[in-house]
């Protein structure tokens, strides 16, 4: 059975559209063969479905809150039931959406909250395989260092050493099991590592919570509303801070395709050989064997895959349509590079190792000459509105901060750096007031929208006010990739705006 709730009221009152009035069979019809007009945000409906619907042969990928009421234990059932709503939700044009502030699952359970977690974590870990609370070596060795304006894996020896540095602090066992001791949400807590890895301590914090099961399966009351508080909103400190970021800002690039043919040549010169694809055909003997099958190698080729019969693809159109590059740019950087007679050996792969290529180029192209602009004061949306604060934002008690001197009850962070930031300005005297600024607070770039982290205002003489981006390494800002472009372009913007932007790594360089 189900019940339709929406602005017309209307109910559902039985589950084969059989309903007394006709409205009955329009909501059936809605939810069951139309279920993408459900998506749309001009649909208002909203209904409550039985749980048979959330086993085999009905599917709404946007579930987001499962009340159990029986009282049966059966674990298909409850996976089931649990994996309707753990998928990623779609918006009105069919997009998965990978907001976590929006990918939430609540699950009222008819036991308790320890109980429930327990039992699904433990029968997750015995028949699928997985260890939860366990951090993998290979992660830790994932981790990256900026050398020589690039991200290099730290590797397996500098992994090791941070290994043996947490288990000696206790903050895990020698499999790598998180023990009590690793809990970031202490007042007190800090993780120091020996010095040729005590660089890393932030990152490894945030790798380590990443794999804390209550990131992932908590209680309810660990979430709430994010106060605002009204009084800071009207202070003339904020009003006065407000003043100066509220503006928004176009842009304009200019470059030139001199430069892009030659740095893209370059780059494609520079690029791995396309060999021909081949094929692997290995022959084996398979005979019956005591406790199994055994399998014995006889022979292996390898073969040359012939393209030269099959239709070759518009080599120019498609790199047109990658990078929006006009015919002849494209002409120029293809002849230049000397690469072109590897599009014979495998058309595919030659095209999109060049479209990636010329993609980056000309992103690079765009940031470096990138100039932004206020827009005028009398165009419309020509500036944030102060009304977007609100105070119904739902803040993760776990992964957030309360202080006394920003404009919400608490501040959420993203990593530990962020954490340490925002505790260290509020305790400093000289911090007035200090603003995680929310997500919808974005700028346009070439590379899509960023979201600058913290607005501050800082008084000695004299109030100065600031924007400024954390991160765990000042080397950030030299790599050329996308995190990278959004923060040169948010420093060109608040140029713009006569604001100094600087990337931060703590708070003692404020």
């Amino acid at each position: 059975d189900a019940i339709a709730l929406g602005q017309t009221e209307r109910v559902l009152k039985e589950s084969r559209g059989e309903g007394t009035t006709s409205a009955d069979n329009e909501v059936y019809e809605l939810i069951m063969s139309k279920k993408e007009d459900l998506l749309l945000e001009s649909e208002p409906l909203r209904f409550i479905f039985s749980h048979s619907a959330l086993r085999e042969g009905w599917d709404n990928p946007n579930v987001f809150q499962i009340c159990t009421l029986n009282e049966r234990a059966s674990t298909t059932t409850k996976r089931q039931e649990i994996g309707r709503g753990l998928r990623l939700p779609v918006d009105q044009n069919g997009q998965r959406v990978f907001d976590e502030s929006v990918n939430k699952l609540f699950v009222m359970a008819n036991d308790s909250y320890e109980a429930f977690a327990s039992a699904l974590q433990k029968e997750y870990e015995t028949d699928c395989g997985v260890t939860f609370g366990k951090v993998p070596i290979t992660m830790l060795a994932k981790l990256e260092r900026i050398v020589d304006g690039q991200a290099q894996p730290v590797g397996r020896a500098v992994a090791d050493a941070v290994m043996t540095a947490l288990v000696e602090r206790g903050m895990v066992d020698r499999d790598g099991k998180l023990l009590p001791a690793f809990n970031p949400q202490q007042a007190d807590f800090k993780l120091e590592l020996p010095e040729p890895v005590a660089d890393l301590a932030p990152v490894v914090v945030d790798l380590l919570a990443a794999y804390q099961m209550e990131r992932h399966v908590r209680r309810d009351r660990e979430e709430g509303t994010n106060t605002l508080k009204k009084e800071v909103l009207l202070d003339p400190a904020f009003l006065g801070l407000w003043e100066r970021i509220k503006p928004k800002t176009m842009y304009r690039v200019e470059f030139e395709t001199d430069k892009l043919v030659a740095q893209a040549v370059s780059a494609i010169r520079r690029m791995p050989k396309i060999e021909p694809s081949r094929v692997m055909v290995a022959i084996g003997d398979v005979a019956p064997a005591r406790g199994g099958v055994r399998a014995t190698a006889m022979s292996v080729v390898h073969e040359t895959v012939d393209t030269s019969m099959r239709p070759l693809p518009d080599i120019l159109a498609y790199l047109q349509n990658e990078t929006e590059l006009t015919r002849g740019t494209l002409v120029r950087i293809l002849k230049e590079s000397g690469r072109l007679p590897e599009f014979f050996n495998d058309p595919q792969r030659f095209m999109d190792a060049v479209a990636k290529i010329l993609t980056h180029e000309l992103r690079r192209l765009l940031v470096d000459g990138i100039k932004y602009e206020r827009l005028p004061g009398d165009s419309p949306d020509s500036e944030w509105e102060m009304a977007l604060f609100k105070n119904e934002e739902l803040v993760d008690y776990l992964n957030a901060l309360k202080v006394n001197h920003s404009l919400y009850e608490y501040v959420e962070y993203d990593s530990e750096v962020e954490r340490q930031f925002a505790k260290q300005l509020d305790e400093r005297e000289d911090v007035r007031l200090f603003v995680k600024l929310p997500r919808w607070f974005t700028i346009d770039t070439p590379v899509g929208k960023y979201n600058p982290d913290w607005a501050i205002i800082k008084h000695e003489d004299e109030t100065i006010y600031l924007v400024r981006e954390t991160k765990g390494s000042h080397d950030v800002t030299k790599l050329r990739n996308s995190e990278s472009d959004k923060i040169l372009c948010g420093q060109r913007h608040f140029e713009a705006l006569g604001l100094p932007f600087k990337v931060a790594v703590s708070a003692t360089e404020v």
